[in-house]
């Protein structure tokens, strides 16, 4: 059984009307095109429709389809709400030939499609191509992948549906990282400031929307472009899992990777635990599975009790804790530690928040501890002094402008952030500090990954693509560090029987969150012929399908 061209198709339909009315080249001005491709023929919509509403409730079910569930409607723009789909019927009448199968697939004009080999970026550390993807998917495998939320917000998301589109023209988009992407030249690419341009209106020096990922003690962070900060995956991984209601956000509890790699932050693979089991879990491989966290937390206390009593110890480990603290905020090798606190201290998780809210309700419902605190409070400022309110200044400002921050420092905090606001905050200084640095400054403006457009070009011939769908947020990151829009529309597979004929009754889903428009009159699918070197035993006329010769939208029969 082969697929069958161009000049076989235009034969057929003139000699057997295989295809009525009948389009003999593709048309393209200003219309969503249709008539025959290389090796297919794009059917148009008619302006015929019928629209799932769940108005009375209504269940999707093929032996009992309630006619109450689809509203009739007619009109040359049909707009198919949010996670909803509609009925529709194609302009051609078709005969398939006896020796034929036929194959009708979505148009990649509502696709938007990339070529296979383009690599998708996943949470569990790998980027498979769309091609594999697809083929992964058949065996019931799930994906994961970054999108931008509404909020502008980075988000972990389920990526669904990958499959194979068809075959179209294409463009190929080259970044200023080298990377090469191709796809259909109406797909959407969101740039910087977070609006939507489709590839063949990309210009050079466009800023797309930069995925950033840098590794911290073997965790995974991801670059916010909301407010510039790393944020460790596994942390929206568990997000994910809170929001789909796969665990409650519960207070004293940790989040675990189950088979303890941390690059594999797929959301099965985030468990919340006991915090003290899961310091017990993890000390356990340096410790010996006998490990108790709280009594060994219990010794630590006792025994600094101990040596507190002798002053020369005090004042020995007071000098010490200070050089470390000293260290810490200043030193280039824990600046990522220190943007990862300064992150958690701006940006809270819900469970820190309700235990600083119950530590606060606890000591304020305390008399002796609000008189011990008041107390303190007192004895603090009145040893304050002008001097020592002065000191504190000039601590604060050496922090912030940090004078032993080096020319490299800068040139890796830009090159790991991709901002200048999250290269201040990685590096807990002001952003008058790169002031410094005319050169890095310089470079980093005009440098060679910041994910620029470069050019735009259209490829020869046509080519297979294929996409997915993010029922979330529409949108999904490629390896390449850009994102890209979701294939919101779904044209279900439908196949043609030999001696099959009669109008096709055509499914179109919206699997994004946004109202979806189909255009009636203009192509919508791509059909596809395979003739077989043999005729079939049995045709469906021969069965006498309960489809055959229908006129319109047919609702599915038992």
């Amino acid at each position: 059984m082969g697929l069958k061209p161009d000049h076989w198709i235009r034969k057929m339909a003139h000699e057997h009307r295989m295809i009525e009315p009948f389009e003999e080249k593709q048309v393209r001005n200003g219309v969503v095109s249709y008539g025959v491709s290389s090796y297919g023929y794009d059917v148009r919509v008619a302006d015929e429709f019928k629209i799932f509403t769940n108005v009375f409730s209504a269940i999707v079910d093929p032996k009992n389809f309630d006619t109450k569930s689809m509203v009739d409607y007619i009109g040359d723009v049909c707009v198919i709400p949010p996670n909803s789909f509609a009925l529709a019927r194609t302009v051609e009448y078709f005969r398939i030939p006896r020796k034929v199968l036929t194959v009708c697939l979505g148009k990649s004009t509502y696709a938007r499609c990339f070529r296979g080999d383009t690599r998708v970026a996943l949470v569990d550390g790998t980027s498979p191509t769309l091609e594999e993807m697809t083929r992964r998917a058949e065996d019931g495998e799930m994906f994961w992948g970054y999108s931008i939320g509404e909020n502008g917000r980075l988000i972990v998301t389920l990526l669904d549906a990958p499959r194979y589109i068809g075959r179209d023209s294409l463009v190929e988009v080259i970044l200023d990282n080298n990377e090469k992407i191709h796809c259909t030249p109406d797909h959407q690419f969101m740039l910087r400031d977070g609006r939507w341009q489709a590839a063949g209106q990309l210009q050079v020096g466009d800023s797309l929307m930069p995925l950033y990922r840098s590794l911290q003690r073997g965790y995974e962070m991801v670059y916010q472009p909301l407010n510039g900060h790393l944020y460790p995956t596994h942390r929206l991984a568990d997000e994910w899992n809170l929001r789909n209601g796969v665990y409650a956000d519960q207070p004293n509890t940790h989040r675990h990777h189950a088979d303890f790699d941390r690059l594999n932050n797929n959301p099965w693979n985030i468990v919340r635990m006991d915090a003290g089991e899961h310091i017990r879990l993890h000390n356990s491989e340096n410790y010996g599975e006998g490990f108790d966290p709280d009594e060994h937390s219990l010794s630590i206390r006792t025994a600094l009790q101990r040596l507190s009593q002798d002053p020369q110890w005090a004042e020995g480990y007071s000098q010490a804790q200070s050089e470390r603290a000293t260290r810490f905020w200043n030193e280039e090798e824990y600046a990522e530690t220190r943007a990862r606190i300064i992150e958690q201290r701006r940006n809270p998780s819900d469970q820190t928040r309700q235990a600083h809210r119950e530590a606060t309700l606890r000591r304020y419902q305390n008399m002796a501890e609000r008189i011990r605190h008041s107390e303190s409070m007192k004895r603090a400022w009145a040893n304050s002094t002008n001097e020592r309110r002065a000191r504190q200044a000039d601590i604060a400002r050496n922090i912030n402008l940090r004078s032993e921050i080096t020319e490299e420092m800068v040139r890796d905090a830009l090159n790991q952030t991709g901002s200048i606001r999250g290269a201040a905050r990685l590096l807990n200084c002001d952003r008058a500090v790169f002031r410094r640095f005319p050169e890095a400054m310089r470079a980093f403006r005009g440098k060679t990954d910041n994910h620029k457009v470069v050019s735009v070009r259209p490829l020869p011939g046509d080519h297979d693509v294929f996409c997915l769908t993010v029922p979330e947020a529409g949108n999904f990151a490629l390896e390449s560090g850009v994102f890209v829009h979701n294939c919101g529309i779904i044209v279900n597979v439908t196949p043609f029987e030999p001696v099959w004929e009669g109008f096709v009754t055509l499914e179109i889903s919206n699997t994004t969150p946004l109202p979806a428009k189909i255009y009636a009159n203009e192509g919508l699918a791509q059909v596809l012929f395979f003739e077989a070197d043999e005729e079939c035993e049995i045709s469906y006329a021969d069965k006498k399908g309960k489809y055959q010769k229908q006129q319109s939208i047919v609702l599915p029969k038992l």
